[in-house]
């Protein structure tokens, strides 16, 4: 769930993926509603809406600029690959541009693995619009990298 709210938020190692989390998990335990499946994935649905929502009210309140991944504690590389941390950093950084429902629905396909009806009610849509969106989002996603960043990610394969 921290991960996922980490993603979403595009913060890292900040205190407000963790205040999501505490609302999810308050969500999940005051609900009336329990899971029918899978409980990760009605967990992270919970962890993705109050992600969404927090981003609003950040909206409307004064922006926060993001810590330096430096000073955040989180490990920027790849466990036995060195070279992997700038690429880390590099996608985190064009993932941060992204609106939070195209990082949102990124993170949850790509870097989490899950399939796209997996992703749709999660999200509370349609399987079409959340591969529609992906797909736009990917775009969106190779323009912000460029060729540079594109090209180095399958030179080191």
């Amino acid at each position: 769930m921290l991960r996922t709210a980490w993603s979403v938020l595009g913060r890292y190692g900040g205190a407000d993926a963790d205040d999501v989390v505490q609302e999810a998990l308050v969500a999940a335990l005051t609900t009336q509603a329990l899971p029918h499946g899978d409980v990760g994935a009605w967990l992270r649905s919970i962890t993705v809406r109050k992600a969404l929502d927090w981003l609003r009210q950040t909206g409307r309140r004064a922006e926060q600029s993001l810590p330096d991944p430096a000073e955040s504690g989180v490990e920027l590389q790849a466990a036995g690959n060195p070279e992997a941390g700038l690429h880390v950093l590099t996608l985190r950084k064009g993932l941060a541009q992204l609106s939070a429902i195209d990082r949102a629905v990124l993170v949850l396909a790509d870097l989490e693995g899950h399939s796209m009806a997996e992703v749709a009610r999660t999200l509370g849509s349609t399987r079409v619009a959340v591969k529609l969106r992906a797909s736009r989002a990917r775009r969106k996603l190779a323009r912000i990298l460029g060729p540079d960043a594109i090209g180095k990610e399958e030179g080191s394969r």
